[in-house]
């Protein structure tokens, strides 16, 4: 099916075209927060810890906010017949959260034993599926899976020193690879020919 805006193009590609021509005119700031993420990613990777332990806080603020949240929405429904329960799971989340605070190393212990499990498992079973089904590209899944299984069996191994890095070089590629997201897109958006 022909779009009747764009010859030859897909009525998607032209509504994708029409939506990154609106945002062209934002390229500069899209490439500064790029090339921002870039640096803090960055720095993440070359200084683990701190993004380690910067996600274990995280981790515990998100859960007293929460914990918060439900204890007070209880309250609001306190007729209800779940009332304790969400009373309880609210209590519970901020415990948590407070515990996290006061025990940010143990919980960083914790996360890279679930990190490496969680790797070792998923590779594992992406192995055992490419080489059962021999889908097209089952290479690939089990070139994915071999490497998630090192992966995952290198941060077992090295625990529970590889707590001080394992999350905190996670968060910084993931950092980084958003910023570089950001800055291929401004890089597209400033090719945009101007709309009319």
């Amino acid at each position: 099916m022909s779009d009747p805006i764009v010859p030859g193009s897909s009525p998607l590609r032209t509504i994708i075209r029409n939506e990154l021509s609106e945002i062209r005119a934002n390229w500069v700031g899209f490439l500064v927060l790029g090339v921002v993420l870039i640096v803090l990613g960055s720095l993440l990777i070359g200084v683990p810890w701190i993004g380690t332990l910067a996600a274990v806080w995280m981790l515990s603020i998100l859960l007293i906010l929460s914990g918060i949240t439900q204890f007070v929405a209880a309250f609001w429904v306190r007729r209800w017949s779940g009332f304790f329960l969400a009373l309880l799971a609210g209590v519970l989340y901020a415990v948590v959260g407070i515990l996290i605070v006061d025990h940010p190393t143990e919980t960083a212990e914790f996360l890279t034993l679930i990190i490496a499990a969680f790797l070792i498992i998923g590779g594992v079973f992406r192995i055992a599926v490419a080489l059962s089904l021999k889908f097209e590209g089952w290479g690939w899944t089990l070139a994915g899976g071999v490497l998630s299984t090192l992966l995952g069996l290198l941060i077992w191994r090295q625990w529970p020193e590889a707590s001080l890095w394992v999350i905190g070089l996670f968060v910084g590629l993931e950092v980084l690879f958003t910023g570089w997201t950001w800055v291929m897109l401004a890089l597209l958006l400033r090719r945009l020919p101007k709309a009319s």
